[in-house]
């Protein structure tokens, strides 16, 4: 059985079309915060598909009009903003915006399970540095659900790996987010089995981003790069 991994980027950007852009006019400013876009994720995921030569799968479409990273029962699924659209709007919007990356995954990973292999799946996301006034002390959070093993074993590695590349470096597991709260890979551990199936969040402080200094978010990437080369090296 081979390992094959894939990367994707759900919160990649914070496009709005233009048939939605009354949504948010006098709220503009939105779309340029953390509730509308994951910063620096796309540039971490794009280096990390680069760097691996692996398939990376995003969407750029903002969270704040549809959220990729949630199901379609979640109350989550559209913001504060979308949810004012009608039924017949939010289909349209559903079938344009969430459907195709999530079915362009999950197509990528029955393909590669029917075909016997195992698949690990790193869906890159940052977070922001403080939420709701309280400091976030984590640097980088691996998000997987423990009770699967290939899953544990992974996130193991990967954080003994990036421990190897900057000791200092805070990596905690699920944190700053339950790994089993529903999310992308949430979802997929339902339609495949643990044992040809690993999903995982990475979740990066936007603090290296965006502090100004280029060079402090490049070795961020390196380090993380550096990582995850060495896990799928052990693998083959």
């Amino acid at each position: 059985m081979a390992a094959t991994y894939i990367l994707t980027c759900e919160h990649a950007g914070n496009d709005v079309p233009e048939a939605y852009a009354y949504l948010f006019e006098g709220r503009e400013d939105v779309l340029f915060s953390h509730k509308a876009i994951d910063f620096g994720a796309l540039r971490l995921a794009k280096h990390l598909a680069t760097a691996t030569k692996l398939p990376l799968y995003y969407t750029t479409t903002s969270r704040l009009l549809v959220e990729a990273n949630r199901s379609l029962d979640n109350e989550e699924l559209f913001s504060e903003f979308s949810i004012r659209l009608t039924e017949e709007q939010k289909q349209t919007v559903l079938g344009k915006y969430y459907h195709p990356h999530r079915k362009q995954v999950e197509e990528k990973i029955r393909a590669e399970t029917t075909a016997g292999n195992e698949v690990f799946h790193l869906a890159v996301h940052t977070f922001t540095p403080a939420l709701d006034g309280k400091v976030r002390q984590a640097d980088i959070g691996i998000l997987y659900d423990p009770e699967r093993a290939l899953e544990d074993a992974f996130a193991h590695q990967l954080q003994e790996q990036l421990a190897a590349q900057h000791p200092a470096r805070v990596v905690v597991f699920n944190s700053p987010y339950p790994g089993t709260a529903d999310g992308f890979p949430t979802y997929l551990r339902k339609k495949f089995s643990a044992e040809s199936y690993a999903g995982f969040e990475l979740e990066v402080n936007q603090k290296f981003f965006l502090n100004g200094e280029p060079h402090v978010w490049q070795q961020v990437v390196s380090e993380i790069t550096a990582a995850l080369q060495a896990v799928i090296n052990s693998s083959k």
